[in-house]
């Protein structure tokens, strides 16, 4: 896969005339962003391109950093996962905030996900929602008749990737690849071809906002709740990767109120 490498250069003439957060300009500070396709966090083409989640997030923090040189490297995630852990210097725009890890350190919280929950055809979950309206993934998983699919490189909270983990090898449990994998995956729900997957419901926005109105709907699970989950900027676990989430988390305080970053978050997040 060729990889888009695209340099952005920031200097005092490109930022704002207020409200800055500058670095010291004895102190030269090269951040490598690392994006890859996966809507509507990053969008690269069609109607909403580079309107996604984490691009208006990561042009917002580019324009509050003049005085660093900002790269951003279009990859795809695994490629992105496998340089965090052999120590390489990247930073990616949306992460899930976890409450410890070896390979990323987190800035400070700046937006909160719906959790994941099931996305599919009213009909197929009916019959297995409790009186909360949630539904258990694991009894999903284990019903023989209906068809799991997921995005091949996705991790899931450790409560879900167990169950997930005991159903490989089942003649009805899918994995999709490729770019836009998450998409991909809700397509072949419209279609019929598979049951069921577990998705965070912005997924589903992005698909009846550039595919138009859909029936496929998401729920709660009775393993994950409904508790919102924060997300955060995330940097290799090292003294560079330290040194630059300092510095995002100054420009954070003047990012998170803003117009533009609060409709970002309206227009994709709102349930």
């Amino acid at each position: 896969m060729t990889t888009f490498i695209m340099c952005y250069t920031a200097s005092a003439a490109d930022a704002p005339s207020s409200g800055l957060t500058q670095l010291d300009k004895t102190e030269k500070v090269t951040i490598t962003w690392a994006v890859n396709p996966a809507p509507p966090f990053h969008i690269f083409e069609g109607k909403y391109a580079s309107q996604g989640i984490g691009d208006v997030m990561l042009n917002s923090i580019i324009a509050q950093l003049p005085e660093a040189e900002h790269t951003i490297v279009r990859m795809p995630h695994s490629r992105i996962s496998k340089s965090v852990d052999a120590d390489i210097n990247l930073c990616f725009p949306c992460l899930i905030k976890r409450s410890r890890s070896s390979k990323w350190v987190y800035s400070k919280e700046n937006v909160e996900y719906l959790p994941l929950g099931v996305i599919a055809h009213p009909d197929t979950i009916a019959p297995f929602l409790d009186s909360n309206g949630r539904v258990s993934f694991k009894h999903l998983i284990e019903n023989s008749q209906l068809t799991f699919a997921k995005p091949v490189a996705r991790k899931y909270p450790d409560v879900v990737q167990t169950i997930v983990e005991n159903a490989k090898g089942n003649p009805r449990f899918e994995t999709i690849a490729g770019a836009d994998s998450a998409t991909r995956v809700l397509n072949q729900l419209e279609y019929g071809r598979i049951d069921f997957t577990l998705e965070y419901p912005a997924i589903l926005t992005y698909l009846t906002r550039t595919e138009g109105k859909s029936k496929l709907q998401y729920y709660y699970t009775t393993e994950l709740g409904e508790t919102p989950i924060p997300g955060a900027v995330g940097c290799t676990n090292n003294a560079w990767g330290e040194n630059v989430i300092e510095h995002v988390n100054e420009a954070l305080k003047s990012i998170v109120d803003t117009p533009d970053y609060r409709a970002s978050q309206g227009f994709w997040l709102s349930p």
